[in-house]
């Protein structure tokens, strides 16, 4: 069965641990449309929204080493990921997050239970509108709280201390 499911990320190698809880405690069977979401405020300056690129701004958040955690999930999961996508939310209230998760047919929110990293001075954290939205929402325990000298690098990823909570 294909499900869409969306985990907000912070483009950290940690954030992606809850999509690795996902893959591992899913069935084969299962297949997912992934999309890692970000919440950023648009700046409201009529010459920045002319220019404004999602592409663009995407490449500036993300890092060398999440970009290649994805890829490492993507070929170590492949038969269960049908699709994985990279998105920014920046709508301001929750009738625009319900209609976000409308429009990409969101099944269920995947997060963990620490707050997301604000990485950019217009970023915010999408768990004031998960909380509130329609959509069924699962908080995982990602298990990683113990000390681990690759802790934030792509060795990150090859951890298997998960669990669903």
């Amino acid at each position: 069965m294909r499900k869409t499911i969306l985990i907000p990320t912070d483009f950290t190698v940690k954030s992606l641990n809850v999509l690795k809880t996902i893959l591992v405690n899913s069935q084969n069977t299962d297949t997912f449309n992934i999309l890692l979401v970000h919440g950023i405020s648009l700046n409201d300056s009529i010459r920045d929204l002319l220019f404004y690129s999602k592409s663009e701004q995407i490449e500036s958040l993300t890092n060398p080493e999440f970009q290649e955690a994805c890829e490492v999930i993507k070929n170590k999961f492949g038969q269960q990921i049908a699709s994985l996508r990279i998105d920014l939310f920046s709508g301001y209230n929750l009738a625009a997050f319900e209609n976000y998760l409308e429009g990409n047919k969101v099944d269920a929110i995947f997060t963990c239970e620490r707050k997301s990293l604000l990485i950019n001075k217009n970023s915010f954290d999408l768990s004031q509108f998960i909380d509130k939205c329609s959509v069924k929402v699962t908080r995982i325990n990602s298990g990683l709280n113990t000390s681990i000298p690759e802790k934030g690098k792509i060795a990150e990823v090859f951890i298997n201390q998960v669990s669903m909570g």
